[in-house]
């Protein structure tokens, strides 16, 4: 994927597949990571779109409105998944991945979504787009972002975070610090080596 508008295009490609598959229950999902970021204009390109399931009852939610939300342990990977139409949502993804030789058969996935109930439980999101009233997307805050890509911290990392820096005008450790202490749980700070990766980035 090397555009946001080619991720809109396979999300209403698998809203199109869930409907056929005659899925009726909505999937509210945070997407994160490098889809994220292209989706800011901010890289130029990812090989999948890492996302997370959210408990939203309600569906009118204003566009761009920033909220809290506590993100639980609920997950469609894996082969005891208890979400309701699992199946179907994997077997939509495989056929999205059918039609576009770009794609891998998970293009789509939550594998990562452990570290953010664990790590991250509690988030700041806004809407983003719905897709044929099946799919409801959500995005981050920016400051969420920096706060989990600072706990990852791989080299894949290193340049989103150089830029998530740049954007929130994050000057000091101090600065980086609290937006951490915002989003990080300690015990996962201390687990990520948190502030290590600070000392590095902020000398």
């Amino acid at each position: 994927m090397d555009s946001g508008k080619q991720i809109t295009q396979y999300l209403e490609e698998l809203a199109q597949e869930l409907t056929d598959l005659q899925v009726t229950i909505p999937f509210h999902m945070l997407i994160t990571g490098g889809a994220y970021m292209l989706l800011q204009q901010q890289r130029k390109s990812t090989l999948d779109i890492d996302f997370t399931l959210l408990d939203i009852s309600q569906h009118k939610i204003q566009p761009n409105t920033v909220f809290p939300i506590t993100i639980r342990k609920k997950e469609i990977s894996g082969k005891k998944s208890t979400v309701p139409y699992s199946a179907e949502f994997k077997q939509a993804v495989e056929m999205v991945a059918v039609r576009h030789k770009n794609l891998d058969d998970d293009w789509m996935n939550d594998e990562a979504a452990v570290y953010l109930y664990d790590d991250a439980p509690h988030a700041e999101v806004m809407f983003w787009q719905s897709f044929g009233e099946i799919i409801y997307v959500y995005l981050p805050t920016m400051e969420y972002v920096f706060a989990t890509k600072i706990a990852a911290y791989r080299p894949k990392d290193a340049e989103d975070i150089q830029i998530l820096t740049r954007a929130l005008n994050i000057q000091t450790w101090e600065q980086a610090k609290a937006i951490i202490d915002k989003f990080l749980l300690p015990d996962a700070q201390t687990f990520w080596e948190v502030g290590e990766k600070l000392e590095d980035l902020f000398p």
